[in-house]
């Protein structure tokens, strides 16, 4: 078993850097929409941590945990940022190290010190870093600026938008956008027949995550990711998204196919694809420049549907933007970007398994010091999150290591084939599974609420 997993993580990296050192010769940007709104630039300012009540001591040791103090820590990470009052008062990047490196290497014979530095090495504030599924919440705020604007509401139903589901008798005509927000959709997912156009996913058995290790989280394994998450069915018998008294509130189905089909409504709603929209109606107005991957589909919105799950690049600074500007209860600057209506829901959003509106919420922390009660949180992963603490007004970021491969294909085209081990040109993290291989026993490289605890209890860690 161990000889198979070590094979499959080798042909992982030997292609993944294979396409990454072709990508470099090329030096093309990325392709990029032309939005009517202007860009506004925004600079983070810094500030020492006991001049906005935190310690020192406590910032070092939350940056030192995510970070790996020594060369010995196998951490993966990229950056990790904290801001508290609107201001940056920790901030760290880092390249992979040489343990990191070793326990690659340990697994491919091939790769060499020089291709992971080149492709993991150093990092600084203008090293983009990726959503994974932080795009969720990106897709969810892009939502709600559009109800702000009367364009659509979260309680119509997806029927209105998507016509494939508005047939008589089609029980999908009963989902809302916003149990497409909240996760409680009532899809099926996946187990269809791979070389089919609307296999989706993995098999879930249960209708619970996390008790189900089947999240549904993987990618919709079709050239075409939207159609094949429109032509999902309905499935309340297997899957339990369904109850006659209570439909679609009490179960919990987490699918990257319910945020891809928000991104299609979102486009066939306003008229601009998910990319066009947030550029005028979000990231530009925060001084945010965004790349924003596209499915492998050929035809649809613009050349391509966008990977509105997990699809952004953007740097580890301007992520935390966006958690800044729901501290600030929607406000930038001025301006109102995002109704307060929609970001008291996000705060307080009291879903299954504390998700709704795309975000995590973790209500249970009020032991901390300084007390929080409200804490929610943009995931994604390989451990990218943003974690928005209201009461504090705290941010805590970090991001794994990234291969951008921005020049690999001009178009940023995501693809993920239906034949096994073909998948090419998607976001490259460097997986965190990798610690669990016999080379380094260590069971995990990351977790988010360890750093969280650096910084809130006294001691530190």
């Amino acid at each position: 078993m161990l000889k198979k997993y070590k094979k499959s993580v080798k042909t992982f990296f030997i292609s993944s850097f294979f396409l990454f050192m072709v990508s470099c010769g090329g030096g093309s940007s990325p392709s990029s929409e032309s939005p009517s709104s202007t860009f506004k630039p925004y600079t983070w300012q810094t500030a020492e941590p006991e001049a906005v009540g935190l310690t020192s001591d406590n910032i070092n040791s939350a940056l030192n945990y995510a970070l790996g103090a020594a060369d010995a820590n196998f951490r993966f990470s990229q950056s990790a940022i904290i801001a508290k009052d609107g201001l940056i008062v920790g901030e760290g990047y880092k390249g992979i190290s040489t343990a990191e490196k070793n326990s690659i290497l340990a697994v491919s014979n091939t790769l060499t010190n020089a291709e992971l530095d080149a492709g993991w090495g150093a990092r600084t504030t203008a090293s983009l870093v990726h959503s994974w599924s932080m795009g969720k919440s990106f897709t969810s705020i892009l939502i709600g600026i559009a109800q702000d604007q009367g364009i659509l509401s979260i309680n119509d139903a997806a029927s209105t938008y998507i016509n494939e589901w508005d047939n008589a008798g089609d029980q999908r005509q009963n989902i809302t956008i916003k149990n497409l927000l909240d996760m409680s959709s009532g899809l099926h997912q996946g187990c269809y027949n791979a070389e089919e156009a609307d296999y989706v996913g993995n098999c879930a058995d249960s209708p619970l995550y996390p008790q189900n290790a089947s999240s549904g989280g993987d990618f919709a394994k079709a050239n075409d990711q939207l159609t094949g998450c429109i032509n999902q069915t309905y499935n309340d018998a297997k899957h339990g998204a369904h109850d006659v008294d209570t439909p679609y509130v009490e179960y919990f189905l987490y699918s990257n196919c319910d945020t891809m089909i928000l991104g299609e409504i979102l486009y066939r709603a306003s008229g601009k694809n998910i990319y066009r929209f947030g550029q005028e109606n979000l990231f530009n107005k925060l001084g945010i420049t965004a790349y924003w991957w596209r499915d492998n589909a050929t035809n649809g919105q613009d050349n391509g549907n966008y990977v509105s799950y997990a699809g952004l690049d953007m740097t580890a600074r301007d992520f935390l933007k966006v958690g800044q500007l729901l501290l600030n209860d929607g406000m930038w600057e001025g301006e109102q970007v995002l109704s307060s209506a929609y970001v008291q829901q996000i705060k307080n959003a009291t879903q299954l398994n504390n998700y709704g509106l795309k975000f995590w919420r973790y209500p249970t922390l009020g032991t901390f010091s300084p007390q929080t009660n409200h804490m929610a949180a943009m995931i994604g992963f390989d451990g990218q999150f943003v974690v928005m603490d209201f009461d504090n007004n705290i941010l805590i970021a970090r991001n794994s290591l990234y291969v951008p491969r921005l020049e690999l294909n001009p178009e940023r085209k995501m693809i993920v084939s239906t034949v096994e081990g073909a998948q090419v040109n998607f976001p490259l993290t460097v997986p965190t599974i990798l610690t669990t291989t016999a080379t380094n026993p260590l069971t995990t490289t990351f977790q988010m609420f360890q750093m969280i605890s650096c910084l809130y209890v006294a001691e530190g860690c």
